[in-house]
């Protein structure tokens, strides 16, 4: 198989050998693809430094099998290079995207979302706004995904939510009313904050407090126990 100049971007790499990169790559139209990038760290070589995450690039590749030879990489367009919280939060996207994604299977509309996310972070007024991309983008994603949740409607009764309710969400099932006397195995949540994550809404500091609660219990089922390298960032980050 030979692709010439997909748009992609680079979500993970490491040195391979003496002079090469293994490069995890997202592209809309082959998904998240791993590739050999030979000799791109010797000295003379201009790949090294285009090969850097959250840069818009054009690739191409050949070969077959989990890894292909990267044999072209050109800049797509360009940005300004990302730095401090921005950074840790960019980060976090591609290891959402590593993690939840397999190797060669297309999602057009993941790298819409993720492409979009960037560029809102990049361009957040403050941290507050940051927040709300993340927790959108973590809902839109596994909803493309086929782990969308259940966000309008009660999991026993399949009633539509009360605003003015409280809930537990069980990640694996659903929101159920918060009653006395039944045990509390989930997320503790407002109706209010459930209806606003549904709507892309977000424009409260409790529905922000909620959703990233939630968004963390959910994520964790699919994620596993294995830290994310992100969460030091964002402390480093920190003033």
């Amino acid at each position: 198989m030979r692709v010439e100049l997909q748009p992609a971007f680079v979500l993970h790499r490491r040195d391979f050998r003496n002079s090469s990169l293994i490069v995890e790559a997202f592209t809309p139209g082959f998904g998240r693809i791993g590739m050999v990038a030979r000799g791109v760290r010797r000295p003379r070589s201009e790949k090294n430094a285009l090969l850097q995450s959250f840069r818009p690039l054009l690739i191409s590749w050949t070969g077959k099998g989990e890894l292909y030879t990267l044999t072209n990489v050109e800049a797509a367009q360009f940005v300004n290079p990302v730095t401090g919280s921005a950074y840790a939060s960019c980060f976090y996207l591609n290891e959402l995207v590593m993690r939840l994604l397999q190797r060669d299977d297309a999602h057009k509309e993941v790298y819409a979302l993720y492409q979009q996310a960037l560029q809102d972070i990049q361009t957040a007024p403050s941290a507050t706004a940051t927040e709300r991309v993340l927790r959108l983008f973590e809902k839109q994603l596994l909803q493309e995904l086929g782990y969308g949740l259940m966000l309008e409607c009660e999991a026993d009764s399949g009633q539509a939510l009360d605003a003015d309710g409280e809930y537990c969400y069980e990640p694996e099932y659903g929101p159920v009313l918060r009653s006395i006397g039944r045990p509390a195995s989930g997320v503790m949540v407002s109706g209010q904050s459930l209806l606003s994550l549904a709507r892309h809404e977000l424009a409260d500091a409790r529905s922000l407090r909620d959703s990233k609660r939630l968004m963390r219990a959910v994520l964790r089922e699919y994620l596993g126990d294995k830290p994310l390298q992100s969460r030091m960032l964002y402390t480093q980050a920190r003033p």
